[in-house]
């Protein structure tokens, strides 16, 4: 009877383990890092570049473009096309800078909290199973 006891919670601790291993690594692994991924992207466009860095792009080329124009146009250069190119090199930098640090940010935390709480779970309830 003790014999039968003991085997039983060995491969119910083997069952756990190969489940939390197996099953809840590939989960986290697999699904964490893909939906983590996916979700950067996305927050990497949406959020980091159309909202965020556009929005701080614009800003700092309005700002650094009508400086520079203004600049330029008491060097005799013309201050429209001169501002308006430092403008677009602006925008377009701090866009790709602030869209990719929060699309890395972002989608790193949604990896790590999709391997912590869908795939270790998983694994564990699995490996009970």
């Amino acid at each position: 009877m003790v014999g039968w006891l003991v085997a039983w919670l060995v491969s119910r601790l083997v069952d756990s383990l190969v489940g939390w291993l197996v099953v809840g690594w590939l989960v986290c692994w697999l699904v964490g890092w893909l939906v983590g991924w996916l979700v950067g992207w996305l927050d990497y466009w949406l959020v980091g570049w159309l909202v965020v860095g556009w929005q701080l792009g614009w800003v700092g080329g309005w700002l650094v473009g009508w400086l520079v124009g203004w600049l330029a146009s008491w060097l005799l250069v013309g201050w429209w096309l001169v501002g308006s190119l430092v403008s677009w090199l602006v925008v377009s930098l701090v866009s790709l800078l602030v869209g990719s640090l929060i699309g890395l940010l972002v989608g790193w935390l949604v990896s790590w909290l999709v391997c912590c709480l869908v795939g270790w779970q998983l694994g564990w309830l699995v490996g009970w199973l």
